[in-house]
C-alpha cells in the first residue's frame, strides 16, 4: 500500500518590519514537527480573529513531477506589513518537492530539521510590501515529488505587522493544507487467450492488459478464479464451472475494476468419440443385405455406419451396432462409425464385398466434403480405397467449382497399388466449394469416384522465424504472417499455451525442459483449420 504522505505549509509570522528578517526569516520557522514559528519573535496573539492566511491552487491530490502555481493570501485590516514562510513534508517530516520563485517578492531556502533537509519559500524585503493595508498576495510555483511518496502536508506560517518598526504588535497566523498521495492508475484489459472452455472449468487462460496489481482477482462472470500474477501485463487464471458467455473481470486489490464483455465462452462438453473394435460378418455378397454387428463403445441414437456406401442402421446400443450392407463394388472397403456429433471411429479394411469377378472399382475416402485444406500450408493426405489389375493407372485432379470443371491435375500415373497422396496445396489456390476425383485407368476402361460433397481450400498462417529461448523452462517466439487471434502454436503436433501478439508474432512460455537439447517441428494452427508448414529446432 501506498503510505500517507504529508504536505506542510508554514506560513512564516517572523518576517517582521524591521530587524534583519523583513529580508527572510532564518529557515525551520513554518510551525512544522521540530519548528518553532513566528510568534517567536514577533510578539502578539497567534492566528487572532479578524485576518488569516489561505493558500490556493493546491491540487486534491498530485501527480508526481507536476508543477503548481500556488497562491498565499495573508489578510487583516489593520496590519501594513507582511511576512511568511511554508515547507511541504512527507509525513516522516522529509521534504516533498521543491519551491520555485516567480517574481521578487518571494526566494527560496532550505534548512535542516531532526537530520534532514527541508526546503522552504519565503517573503524578500520587497515582499513585504510595507504600507500596503488590508491584505496581500505571494505567488510561487511548488514542483510535486518525482514519485509517489503519499500524503504531502503543507506548513505555513505568515506575518501580518503593524510596521511600526518593532517586533511587538503584530499577529502571527499558522495554517496547514494536505494534498492527498496519487491515484492509482485503473486496470485495463486488451484479450485473453484461450476465450473458450468446458463448462466444468479448469481452464488455464492468460489475461492481458495494463496496471494489474500483485493480488489481483479475475472473475468469469459472478465467480472468482484461482488467480496468479505474472507481472503488471499478465495474470494467469483457471477457469471455474460455468455456462454460456460470460464477462471477464480484473479487480485490484484497491478495488478498481476492469471488464471485458462476453469475453469467455463456456462450452458443453463434448461426448466421447465412437470406439469401433470389430464388426461380424467380415465379408458378403456385392449385392449387400448382409446383416452386419458392429462391437465397440460410446455408440450414439442417430450413428451413421459406411461400408463401402452408407448401410441401413436397424439398432443402436452403446456398445453395438446393427446394420445391414448396400449393393456395392467387389474389393476389400473400410467400416466407419459416424456419431451424430460428427465424432467418428475407422476399422480400415475391414469388410470384403465379393462376387461379380474381379471388376475394378475405386471410391475416394478423403476429403470426401467438410475438410480443410491448407493453401501454402501443411500437406494433406488423400485416401482411397480401389480393387485395381496390376497394370493399371491413376490420376487426381482437383475442382473448385463443387466439381463442375475439374481444372488442376494435382497427380497422374500413380502405380496401381496406390491408395493414398500426400497433397501440398500450392500457395494462391482458394475455395469454399473445391472437390477431388480419382480416376483409375484399367485396360482401357475409365473409374472414377467424385467428393461426396464440397471441401475448403483456405489460406494457412506462414512461419518465418521460429526463435527459443532456454531457461529452467523454454520459450517459443514464432515470426511470420496470416495469425489470427485464437491462433495456436503446436509442438510435436500438440497444442501449446498461445499468447496472440500480434498478425506476425506468436510466443509460448514455460514449455517443458523436457525440449531442451531436442529437435522439435512448430508449426501454427488457426481457428478456421488451416495448418502452416512444420518448422525444425532445436532449444539449447
Amino acid at each position: 500500500m501506498l503510505k500517507k504522505f504529508k504536505i506542510s505549509v508554514f506560513i512564516l509570522g517572523c518576517t517582521a518590519i524591521v530587524l534583519a528578517f523583513s529580508s527572510g526569516p532564518p529557515p525551520s520557522n513554518t510551525g512544522a514537527p521540530g519548528e518553532s514559528n513566528c510568534s517567536q519573535c514577533h510578539t502578539g496573539t497567534v492566528n487572532a480573529s479578524g485576518g488569516s492566511a489561505t493558500i490556493s491552487g493546491l491540487p486534491q491530490s498530485y501527480v508526481p513531477g507536476t508543477r503548481y502555481n500556488l497562491t498565499l493570501t495573508i489578510s487583516r485590516s489593520d496590519r501594513s506589513r507582511w511576512g511568511f514562510q511554508a515547507t511541504a513534508l512527507t509525513d516522516d517530516g522529509s521534504a516533498a518537492g521543491t519551491f520555485q520563485s516567480v517574481d521578487g517578492n518571494t526566494q527560496t531556502t532550505t534548512g535542516t530539521v531532526q537530520g534532514k533537509t527541508r526546503n522552504y519559500i519565503q517573503h524578500t524585503s520587497t515582499g513585504t510590501r510595507r504600507g500596503t493595508s488590508g491584505s496581500v498576495t505571494f505567488n510561487f510555483i511548488w514542483i510535486a515529488p518525482s514519485s509517489d511518496v503519499g500524503q504531502v502536508t503543507f506548513y505555513i506560517a505568515a506575518n501580518a505587522a503593524n510596521n511600526n518598526g518593532a517586533s511587538s504588535g503584530d499577529n502571527v497566523y499558522l495554517t496547514t493544507a494536505k494534498v492527498s498521495a496519487p491515484a492509482a492508475a485503473a486496470p485495463s484489459i486488451s484479450l485473453i487467450n484461450p476465450t473458450k472452455g468446458p463448462s466444468s472449468g479448469g481452464t488455464t487462460v492468460t489475461v492481458t492488459g495494463s496496471n494489474f496489481k500483485n493480488g489481483a482477482i479475475v472473475g468469469f462472470g459472478s465467480k472468482q478464479a484461482s488467480t496468479t500474477f505474472v507481472d503488471s501485463s499478465n495474470l494467469v487464471a483457471v477457469s471455474p464451472a460455468g455456462t454460456g458467455t460470460v464477462d471477464i473481470t480484473v479487480t485490484n486489490p484497491d478495488g478498481q475494476v476492469a471488464r471485458l464483455a462476453s469475453a469467455f465462452t463456456y462450452e458443453e462438453a463434448q461426448a466421447p468419440a465412437p470406439i469401433l473394435a470389430g464388426i461380424d460378418p467380415t465379408s458378403g455378397p456385392t449385392s449387400g443385405g448382409t446383416t452386419v454387428t458392429l462391437t465397440g463403445n460410446n455408440f450414439a441414437q442417430g450413428a451413421k455406419v459406411i461400408i463401402g456406401k452408407e448401410a441401413s442402421v436397424t439398432s443402436v446400443t452403446p456398445t453395438q451396432i446393427k446394420a445391414v450392407t448396400q449393393p456395392n463394388e467387389a474389393g476389400v472397403v473400410d467400416v466407419v462409425v459416424i456419431n451424430p456429433d460428427g465424432q467418428s471411429a475407422r476399422l480400415a479394411a475391414a469388410f470384403n464385398y465379393i462376387g461379380g469377378g474381379t471388376q475394378p472399382s475405386i471410391s475416394l475416402l478423403a476429403p470426401n466434403g467438410g475438410e480443410v485444406l491448407s493453401s501454402g500450408g501443411l500437406p494433406f493426405e488423400i485416401r482411397w480405397t480401389q480393387s485395381l489389375s496390376s497394370t493399371a493407372t491413376q490420376k487426381i485432379e482437383l475442382s473448385l467449382d463443387s466439381g463442375n470443371t475439374f481444372s488442376t491435375t494435382i497427380a497422374s500415373n500413380l502405380k496401381a497399388d496406390k491408395t493414398s497422396f500426400e497433397y501440398a496445396v500450392p500457395a494462391g489456390i482458394s475455395s469454399e466449394r473445391a472437390r477431388i476425383r480419382i480416376t483409375a485407368i484399367d485396360n482401357g476402361v475409365a473409374y472414377t469416384d467424385t467428393s461426396d460433397a464440397d471441401f475448403k481450400i483456405l489460406p494457412a498462417p506462414i512461419i518465418n522465424n521460429v526463435t527459443a529461448t532456454v531457461t529452467s523452462t523454454v520459450k517459443l517466439k514464432v515470426t511470420g504472417s496470416g495469425f489470427v487471434n485464437g491462433s495456436v502454436i503446436e509442438v510435436d503436433g500438440s497444442a501449446v499455451n498461445t499468447k496472440f501478439k500480434s498478425n506476425t508474432t506468436l510466443q509460448a512460455k514455460k514449455l517443458s525442459s523436457s525440449l531442451i537439447g531436442k529437435q522439435i517441428r512448430v508449426r501454427v494452427r488457426n481457428p478456421d483449420g488451416t495448418i502452416s508448414l512444420e518448422k525444425l529446432i532445436t532449444p539449447q
